[in-house]
């Protein structure tokens, strides 16, 4: 599993216990509310241009109160069109070629995180050894966001 990169975002706190709410974004329909484990989750797609696997590592944090998403590494195999190239990608902190795989490294806090599905391109969510067919729910936007516990 490729989760658990630290995050770097001063004055942060990791979390305990908590989840992800999942909606249909566009009317606001709750679909389901995982359970994370380790406050920490990766989203898998393939790539629409290279038809490749893309890996998005994502971390919770709290800061003043509020929930947060930090995505820490962008991981994927073929380097092109609507890829990140460079370090200078907006809250990159580095970039690597390693094993086949291009690495990048970010800080970047995700406001209001989107995942826009599609069956062509096996969207999942992973948490510990849990997989989330994102797909099980008609292509659409769907929108993603902490909550302390899922009931």
């Amino acid at each position: 599993m490729l989760i658990g990169a630290a995050a770097c975002l001063v004055g942060a706190q990791y979390l305990s216990a908590t989840g992800l709410s999942i909606t249909e974004y566009r009317v606001g329909k709750p679909l389901a509310c995982i359970e994370l484990v380790d406050d920490a989750f990766l989203l898998s797609f393939i790539h629409s241009v290279s038809l490749t696997p893309v890996y998005d590592e994502y971390k919770l944090l709290q800061d003043g109160g509020r929930y947060q998403i930090l995505q820490t590494k962008e991981r994927f195999f073929a380097h092109g069109q609507g890829l990140p190239s460079l370090v200078n990608e907006p809250d990159a902190i580095a970039f690597e070629h390693s094993d086949g795989q291009f690495i990048l490294h970010l800080n970047r806090v995700i406001k209001n995180l989107i995942v826009r599905t599609d069956r062509r391109f096996k969207n999942q969510l992973h948490s510990g050894d849990r997989t989330i067919n994102l797909n099980q729910w008609p292509d659409t936007g769907l929108g993603i966001r902490p909550v302390g516990h899922c009931q």
